[in-house]
């Protein structure tokens, strides 16, 4: 084992409160495959809806205490984009899952994962321009540069159809950048690079105070399941529910009191019977643009 192999894995040992955590989990998050997990770790995935900077800000104190109270080490890994982090899902690669709700579908109907909570906060997503811009409405965008974060998005999935009914079908009567992260996005408006963009409720939230000022929301979706987490089959019994307890009980120490308030997620419930039921289209909308990529036709249906 190499020098640098070994001063990571020791940054990443998630229970040791270092000011080195979140920098060592950046190397991880950026970094995929340079090390293997340790014997008794177990793997958080955490679909990459933020930046990575932002993902380790945001989830690094939720990984510590998981890790404390349960008695074993947490990894806080991520992906590259959506495919990705489906791909390793459905390989079940994460012990534990945070992702968008049709990715959950997903994981939960064809990934041998089981639901364990959802934010109470429903997600929703955004179509923003700066507040100085003259654009009021999604029609107003003919002929401009919409920035996304993922093509898959749920977000992106449903505005894109709204989009779409107004006359705006991208790649034809609008153009399209994708960016990779809905703070990507955001920040591609804000700094002139594109027209309008498509962003997450929660990125949104977490965007610094200046630019969330700067921005201007046109259009909206309705209401949608928020993010779900999920635990792997293999972990059924006493291990999947001391994890269930352990993110409850973070939720509502004064460490969780200020994650929730800073990312307006809402606290977490238990989902309703069906409520996945909401994004299975959507899920399947995902599927059907996985299967269009090049070399995907071994993707599962």
């Amino acid at each position: 084992m190499s020098v640098m192999h070994v001063y990571l894995h020791a940054c990443l040992t998630l229970r040791a409160k270092s000011v080195l955590a979140p920098l060592a989990a950046v190397f991880w998050l950026v970094l995929p495959g340079l090390m293997q997990a340790a014997p008794n770790e177990l793997k958080f995935g955490v679909f990459p809806q933020l930046s990575t900077r932002v993902m380790v800000e945001t989830y690094q104190p939720l990984v510590d205490f998981l890790g404390e109270t349960i008695g074993q080490t947490l990894r806080l890994e991520s992906a590259k984009d959506f495919h990705t982090f489906h791909l390793r899902t459905m390989g079940g690669e994460y012990d534990l899952v945070l992702t968008a709700p049709h990715l959950a579908w997903l994981a939960w109907k064809e990934g041998g994962y089981r639901p364990l909570l959802v934010y109470g906060e429903p997600a929703k997503g955004f179509i923003v321009v700066r507040t100085d811009s003259p654009y009021r409405k999604p029609g107003d965008l003919r002929g401009k540069t919409i920035a996304i974060p993922d093509s898959y998005a749920v977000v992106n999935i449903r505005l894109t159809k709204m989009l779409a009914s107004s006359g705006l079908n991208p790649g034809r009567e609008i153009a399209v950048t994708e960016v990779g992260s809905h703070t990507n996005a955001a920040a591609h408006v804000y700094e002139r690079q594109s027209e309008a963009a498509i962003v997450g409720v929660f990125p949104f939230l977490r965007l610094p105070g200046e630019m969330r000022k700067g921005l201007r929301i046109i259009a909206q979706t309705p209401d949608l399941p928020s993010h779900v987490f999920l635990v792997h089959t293999r972990l059924a019994g006493k291990r999947e529910k001391s994890l269930e307890l352990a993110i409850g009980q973070f939720m509502r120490s004064e460490e969780g009191a200020a994650f929730l308030q800073k990312n307006g997620f809402g606290g977490v419930r238990a989902l309703k019977k069906d409520e996945l039921k909401q994004v299975e289209g959507d899920a399947r909308e995902l599927l059907r643009r996985f299967q269009a990529q090049p070399g995907a036709a071994g993707e599962k249906k």
